[in-house]
């Protein structure tokens, strides 16, 4: 797999790399899944007239600077609620962002489903 062993096997440490990678990616995907989802259902919830933020934080946000980036500037937040601890942990760059992005998406995803729930007069 380099010029010096061009046999084209792989080893352990190539295959371990590939996993932490595909974790990487896969929690990439989730983020963006989950991020589209919120703000997809968030305007859909606020449309019908009957939302109402659930975080405090994210409250916030939307109120002074619009649902857009308001969601966008919480989910930042919510990053680096996660990634700070993770760094201090002793956690590398890509176990950090693989955190935050798996945590943020997941987050948000759930935040989707309230949304979705709320529009369909299941949540109180």
């Amino acid at each position: 797999m380099t010029p010096a062993d061009p046999s084209g096997v792989c080893t352990a440490g190539h295959l371990l790399l590939l996993v932490v990678f595909a974790r990487l990616v896969a929690a990439v995907g989730l983020l963006i899944v989950g991020t589209v989802a919120d703000v997809w259902s968030t305007y859909l919830a606020v449309s019908t007239g009957e939302f109402v933020e659930g975080s405090p934080v994210g409250r916030v946000f939307i109120t002074r600077f619009g649902p857009l980036r308001g969601m966008l500037l919480t989910k930042a937040v919510g990053m680096a609620v996660i990634g700070v601890p993770v760094t201090v942990a002793g956690g590398s760059r890509r176990q950090v962002a693989t955190l935050m992005c798996a945590g943020v998406g997941a987050l948000s995803l759930l935040a989707a489903g309230r949304n979705v729930l709320l529009i369909a007069g299941y949540w109180p």
